[in-house]
């Protein structure tokens, strides 16, 4: 089955934000085993060797909330830019356009989230991403009024 133009570019960039948020879990694994801070009693009983329970550790919790950040934001997306594309209210080069600009801005989040940039820099990414959904509700709606 062949993809429109519009379609095959929201199934793609949603296929790499959708990698974005596949990477966390890992990560926050990864993070909770170096540190041998872990949610729960079983978790610690498994990993043994001074592993302590935490649902505070600062760095661990930074990356946790910079993942409910990417879920929040980037889930509304996917399912705008489908009806966006789909709905004609956009051609493939605007879906394009507005996926790349969404996308960029996430990534951007997360490096000055995780790497603790001062504000404004991580609400101008969120405030671009957020932009984004706005606009393509905003033109499916007008589109089809």
């Amino acid at each position: 089955m062949e993809l429109n133009a519009a379609l095959q570019a929201a199934v793609w960039w949603s296929t790499i934000l959708l990698l974005k948020l596949a990477t966390f879990g890992p990560i926050v694994g990864f993070t909770r085993s170096k540190k041998k801070v872990v949610a729960s009693e079983e978790d610690a009983k498994f990993m043994g060797d001074g592993a302590t329970v935490s649902t505070s550790d600062p760095v661990v919790e930074r990356i946790r909330r910079a993942h409910l950040n990417d879920m929040e934001n980037i889930i509304p997306f996917i399912g705008l830019i489908f009806v966006y594309a789909i709905s004609g209210a956009g051609d493939a080069g605007c879906v394009t356009l507005v996926s790349q600009i969404f996308t960029a801005a996430r990534f951007i989040h997360t490096v000055v989230y995780l790497g603790q940039v001062r504000q404004p820099a991580r609400a101008l990414a969120f405030f671009t991403g957020l932009l984004c959904n706005v606009y393509m509700a905003v033109k499916v709606l007008l589109h089809l009024y």
